[in-house]
């Protein structure tokens, strides 16, 4: 079966950070155990990875590697800020890593994680994680299989097992 609109897809794959003159880092892994399985042409994943999987089918190995514009955007130093601890709350105690939501520069709602606390300031980042790298994915195609009437409604995969 053919990879294409309303057809479910589960994939193994490793994604890895390609620093300049450095050895891919793996930071991401699926495995054939623990695979992913998304409804395809949802957006799910980032769309020179789809287009590398769109028309291909089981058993296909690729990998495509992506500039920061084509997977999640160059950092912005517009997005890290440094606010006072009093904007925080005070339950649960700040850790680094925290996840909290709040304005960005252009009033749309951000997520941001704590990068560093100080003792009357918290640096934030509004920047996705893997913001600014660039990056390599290398993906198996498990299965292929007609969307369900359900998770092309839904817009999402009912969780099956492979066997």
């Amino acid at each position: 079966m053919i990879i294409g609109k309303d057809r479910v897809v589960t994939l193994a794959y490793q994604l890895f950070s390609l620093g300049v003159g450095q050895q891919p880092i793996l930071i991401e892994e699926r495995t054939i155990e623990e695979p992913l399985e998304f409804l395809f042409g949802q957006n799910t994943l980032l769309s020179k990875v789809e287009g590398l999987l769109k028309g291909k089918t089981r058993g296909f190995q690729g990998s495509v590697d992506l500039h920061p514009n084509d997977a999640f955007g160059l950092h912005q130093d517009e997005l890290v800020a440094e606010l006072d601890r009093t904007k925080f709350p005070k339950e649960p105690e700040l850790q680094l890593g925290m996840k909290f939501q709040t304005q960005g520069p252009n009033g749309e709602v951000l997520s941001v994680i704590v990068k560093e606390i100080n003792e009357d300031k918290v640096l934030v980042d509004g920047n996705h994680p893997l913001a600014g790298l660039h990056l390599r994915f290398e993906l198996n195609v498990l299965r292929v299989r007609e969307a369900l009437p359900e998770e092309i409604a839904n817009k999402e995969v009912k969780v099956t097992h492979l066997h």
